[in-house]
């Protein structure tokens, strides 16, 4: 415990372009760092920049990862398509790797071995250097959360969310507005605004899970130094048995 309240603790958290799971990874994510001082550079797919702006998150992340060495936000634009930085799993400078949430796309290339974004190259690069890797597959859930939207049977077109969105990220598609999710911040101003309740955030739906995406994340438990886990909460209790248990 001594060495995790110093601060001298790195571990490294890929985030792939998944809704579910993504705002309850965050939080814990939060909390892990705050709890036991932990450092934490996190790796982003290029899906995942643009969900994590979409459901409003880029404030938090921030919190996570403030900067500094180590504790940097990773993405393809200051890591290039190779992942520069991944060599840092291969020295051993990460006590352990997170991915979560991770789509089923993700869950796909590390079953067969393919490694051609940031998350897959870090996971791969990971277990070549003997870091343990833990793994929430999105599609261990039958439900999702999607971003903001109107629904345009509450919606009496008054127009009045328009001017509330700070980043006009709300245009008019035959007489009534829609939510441009390619400019959206997820801040929520417009669900304040709107008198009829029309518009809604985070709202959870029910999915079928694929049978083949099942399949692969049985063959994913599978993988030597893979730890595979069914929800956010787990995050912290393997962390405790893989570092402090370590």
């Amino acid at each position: 415990m001594i060495l995790l309240m110093s601060g001298d603790v790195r571990i490294a958290w890929g985030v792939t372009g998944s809704g579910t799971y993504l705002r309850e990874t965050f939080d814990v994510m939060l909390s892990l760092k705050e709890k036991y001082n932990v450092k934490i550079t996190t790796f982003l797919s290029e899906a995942a920049e643009e969900v994590i702006r979409i459901y409003g998150l880029s404030d938090l992340l921030s919190k996570i990862s403030p900067g500094g060495y180590y504790e940097e936000v990773i993405t393809t634009s200051n890591t290039g398509k190779s992942c520069v930085h991944s060599g840092r799993f291969n020295r051993g400078q990460y006590k352990l790797l997170i991915v979560s949430p991770a789509t089923s796309n993700t869950v796909a290339k590390i079953v067969y071995g393919i490694a051609d974004t940031i998350v897959t190259t870090i996971v791969s690069q990971a277990l070549k250097g003997g870091t343990p890797v833990i793994i929430l597959p999105s599609d261990l859930s039958t439900e999702t959360t999607i971003p903001c939207r109107i629904d345009r049977d509450k919606c009496n077109a008054c127009m009045v969310c328009i001017d509330s969105c700070p980043y006009k990220a709300i245009d008019v598609v035959e007489g009534k507005p829609r939510i441009n999710l390619l400019v959206c911040r997820g801040c929520m101003k417009c669900v304040t605004i709107c008198s009829e309740g029309a518009i809604k955030c985070w709202e959870r739906i029910s999915i079928k899970v694929r049978r083949l995406d099942l399949e692969n994340i049985s063959k994913l438990r599978e993988i030597e130094g893979i730890h595979v886990i069914s929800n956010p909460r787990e995050i912290i209790s393997k962390f405790i048995a893989l570092i402090l248990h370590d």
